[in-house]
């Protein structure tokens, strides 16, 4: 009974990991349906002590195939047997590894410890008091105030950035300075003014991607309604989604998302 094995060709399109575990899975197989051949034959024949010392030698051949001794004895190990366990292998369930496993061949690792696998964080459970939700959505509706009344006739956009600094964080108030605003340029060219009308804050509406408030972050909603006046004189919503941190015990803004100026 031979040892060289003739795998099936489909097992060829795996990729090395699995074909190695593939390989490994049909090396067992064969070698139960050797073990049922040799029973049926010693049932169905006399047994001599000639037959048993033959079949116990072919056994242990059979046994040193399947463990990966006999490549060894014969002098090289096949390229499949190189490759590394991988995570995703058949009839073995995915664990996922704390560390990078070893390249070892499987035939010289050693009985290997089941790793917990692992978790994703728990998520953020503290919500920010009462009394800071309070606080975070005053500063919002102050600071939404202050930069959307606007009168460039009086003051320029960097002064209007200026006054409002006291409600922003240093890296917010400086984006707002570099990047401009041409609508306040526009305004001044119709000779109008804005002025803030109403403007309710809330939470965040359910199809808002907004982070999780913690009592470090707290993320408002403010729908900013202004009144325009001059040649385009008109009224309109300005929708923000606001983020505000806590620093030296104070809720400062640190990214406004959405909206447009007058």
């Amino acid at each position: 009974m031979s040892t060289d094995y003739d795998y099936p060709e489909d097992l060829d399109e795996l990729s090395g990991r699995e074909r190695r575990r593939a390989k490994k899975n049909w090396r067992r197989e064969d070698h139960a349906q050797r073990m049922a051949w040799l029973r049926n034959q010693r049932q169905a024949e006399p047994t001599s002590p000639a037959v048993i010392v033959a079949l116990v030698v072919l056994l242990a051949i059979i046994i040193l195939g399947l463990g990966g001794g006999l490549p060894r004895l014969l002098g090289g190990e096949s390229s499949d047997d190189s490759a590394p366990v991988g995570l995703l292998t058949p009839g073995r369930s995915v664990v996922l590894p704390t560390a990078p496993s070893n390249t070892q061949p499987e035939e010289e690792e050693s009985p290997q410890v089941t790793t917990p696998p692992l978790t994703t964080p728990p998520p953020q459970t503290r919500r920010p008091s009462a009394e800071s939700t309070a606080q975070a959505t005053d500063v919002v509706g102050a600071w939404a105030r202050a930069f959307y009344t606007r009168n460039p006739a009086a003051e320029t956009y960097s002064a209007l950035v200026s006054k409002c600094a006291k409600y922003m964080t240093p890296e917010v108030a400086s984006s707002f300075t570099a990047a401009g605003d041409p609508t306040y340029e526009a305004l001044k060219k119709d000779g109008g003014k804005s002025t803030v009308i109403s403007w309710p804050v809330s939470s965040p509406p359910a199809n808002a991607e907004a982070p999780v408030d913690t009592p470090a972050r707290i993320t408002r909603f403010i729908k900013v309604t202004i009144d325009v006046t001059g040649k385009n004189a008109q009224r309109f919503d300005v929708p923000l989604l606001v983020t505000l941190v806590n620093q030296n015990a104070q809720w400062v803004i640190s990214d406004v998302s959405g909206g447009t100026g007058p």
